[in-house]
């Protein structure tokens, strides 16, 4: 019986935060880096497990699970066996990996049995050689991890370039006991480039309208005060088509959001359009409509889940509006590329009008939802600007 698995979903609250997002954010992006069939699908192609046996690393569906959460997977899973030091090995193009560059990847984990599991990452060349290793990372119970690999700048390497996911090996687990994992992103950590500029001091809420009451600053950190007041908070300037980093935490079960292209009145998802921020992992959510989850525009066009930090971690964030086009990049994955006009053709999916969608320019805010929220590192780039390559 897979009793593990179904006890990781049921306890899901309990996160522990062994490793996340890093803390320090502050002009640092991550640029997505495609990987093939990233969420298992059993019937795709793209990674390659490998282990001593046919049972020790090879797909799982959501079926033989029991399970269907897609905040954890969607298809599928891939189960590493912990006794003879199985892989999943993702080929990356030629020009993925430079020296001197820093990747972060991340991954869904959950340990599959009573046994002690644990799983290195490492990007390699194509000599086979490690040109990065992670320390050993245990496996608990589902929830997303982050670890950073900088590749030496003295080193000579060449493609192709792998990232290897490898269990340790464990010759006293048990033949059951196996990693779990899924939904994997890799992404270039750089730096900004020319543009940006940076749309709060840091300090308090100058150059901010809106409900100021409900907003304040703490650590260098917009934060919500719902005890003082609710509603939303907006810039000063507007935006019509321009590049959105930001970093945010929100404790288990928040919610708020990014209003977008919005007026500076009136109900900012209707009004102009917002952008969902939410703990997508707490039991009181399960009942959501897809296009209400994080990273989702709100009545409009759903998001991919579950590549967020645990809830109390920084997430780094970026949202690009140009044109009739919309994409959020969360952690390195982008989780929503829209065309507006393409997603409401036959209608939206929240059934009611949305008149802020024809806006071409707006605020950019804080939709305050009634619990504690925090952004900072808040930065824009009007893509009138052109940008300028990133140092790395």
């Amino acid at each position: 019986m897979k009793i593990a698995p179904l006890i990781g979903f049921a306890l899901v609250l309990l996160h522990t935060m062994s490793m996340t997002a890093a803390a320090a954010t502050k002009g640092v992006t991550l640029e997505p880096i495609p990987l093939e069939n990233s969420e298992f699908d059993p019937a795709g192609h793209g990674c390659q497990l490998a282990g001593t046996g046919a049972a020790d690393a090879r797909y799982w569906s959501t079926k033989e699970l029991g399970v269907a959460d897609s905040e954890w997977f969607d298809d599928g899973v891939a189960a590493l066996g912990s006794k003879g030091g199985c892989t999943a090995s993702f080929v990356l193009a030629g020009d993925a990996i430079t020296p001197g560059t820093a990747y972060r990847v991340g991954f869904g984990v959950a340990r599959w049995g009573l046994d002690i599991s644990k799983i290195l990452v490492s990007i390699t060349d194509g000599d086979g050689r490690s040109l990065a290793t992670s320390a050993g990372i245990e496996a608990g119970l589902w929830e997303r991890r982050f670890v950073d690999l900088e590749i030496p700048s003295n080193i000579e390497a060449s493609g192709p370039f792998t990232l290897v996911f490898r269990t340790l090996e464990n010759p006293d687990a048990a033949r059951e006991s196996a990693v779990l994992i899924d939904k994997i992103s890799l992404a270039r950590i750089a730096a900004d480039g020319d543009g940006f500029q940076p749309i709060f001091n840091g300090r308090d809420l100058d150059g901010w309208i809106g409900n100021t009451e409900g907003y304040g600053v703490e650590d260098g950190a917009i934060r919500t005060f719902p005890e003082r007041a609710g509603g939303n908070l907006y810039t000063s300037g507007t935006y019509d088509d321009f590049v959105f980093r930001f970093a945010f935490k929100v404790p288990p079960g928040a919610n708020n959001g990014i209003a977008v292209r919005a007026p500076s009145t009136g109900d900012a998802a209707y009004q102009g359009m917002e952008v969902q921020v939410l703990d997508n992992s707490h039991p009181k959510y399960a009942g959501l409509k897809p296009w209400q989850f994080h990273g989702s525009v709100y009545g409009i066009a759903p998001a991919l889940r579950g590549y967020q930090a645990p809830p109390g971690s920084w997430n780094l964030q970026e949202i690009r509006v140009e044109g009739r086009r919309l994409r959020v990049i969360l952690n390195g994955t982008v989780i929503s590329d829209i065309d507006l006009d393409k997603a409401t053709r036959a209608g939206t999916l929240s059934g009611r009008e949305h008149p802020g969608l024809a806006r071409t320019s707006g605020h950019l805010g804080f939709c305050g939802h009634g619990d504690l929220v925090y952004f900072k590192d808040l930065r824009v780039r009007p893509i009138s600007l052109p940008e300028s390559k990133t140092s790395r």
